[in-house]
């Protein structure tokens, strides 16, 4: 085999392994075909998912908000971001929305100091304009009926100085110029085509939006 055909046989590798957890994961909803059965779903993600979940954890962490800041998970499925984010940084109030009803029930089951649950749309967030330092959502976006109205509510409740990250795969991610021109002046939009320190063959990218 030359080094080529290796090169190529490793990266197929990389591509068939990322394929099957996108497919395992975003099927439908969550990934769990007609999301019946929230418990499964969270073994699976906690697997196939885990290392993401747990980087978006540190990278909260990092900023260091004070407490009482607010973070918001758009997506959050049985709930695993709100807690691992709060087990991180105990003094901010973490709320996660769904809506599938039955991932929220399933999520309140486990009750964390700090963390609320709510059934919602993100294209229709129940909360009044500026309300979170940070917006998060976790493989998640693709499956939203209309992107360009959960990015711009997900700007409206962004307080100043705040900012909105969407982690998913990149192929899936809209571009700068169609988000910038669906939220209008005062938002800045960077597209991360890879996350930092990852390898290219990780699949999942980032959508940062800041108020300026």
């Amino acid at each position: 085999m030359t080094d080529t055909d290796h090169h190529h046989s490793h990266q197929d590798g990389h591509q068939h392994r990322h394929g099957r957890l996108h497919r395992r994961l975003t099927a439908h909803g969550h990934g769990m075909g007609p999301m019946n059965d929230p418990g499964r779903y969270e073994r699976i993600s906690g697997r196939l998912a885990a290392r993401l979940y747990r980087r978006v954890a540190r990278d909260v962490t990092a900023l260091r908000l004070p407490d009482g800041a607010r973070v918001l998970d758009v997506g959050t499925g049985p709930g695993t971001m709100p807690r691992l984010i709060a087990e991180s940084a105990p003094g901010l109030q973490v709320d996660g929305i769904d809506v599938a009803p039955e991932m929220i029930a399933w999520a309140q089951q486990t009750a964390t100091p700090g963390v609320t649950y709510t059934v919602a749309d993100v294209a229709a967030l129940p909360w009044p304009d500026a309300s979170f330092d940070v917006v998060v959502s976790t493989l998640s976006q693709h499956h939203w009926a209309d992107v360009d109205a959960g990015l711009r509510e997900v700007r409206r409740v962004l307080r100043p100085g705040g900012q909105a990250w969407v982690y998913d795969v990149r192929w899936a991610l809209p571009q700068e110029e169609s988000v910038a021109a669906a939220l209008g002046a005062g938002t800045s939009v960077v597209r991360e085509r890879r996350l930092a320190r990852t390898s290219w063959f990780n699949p999942v990218g980032r959508l940062v939006l800041r108020p300026v």
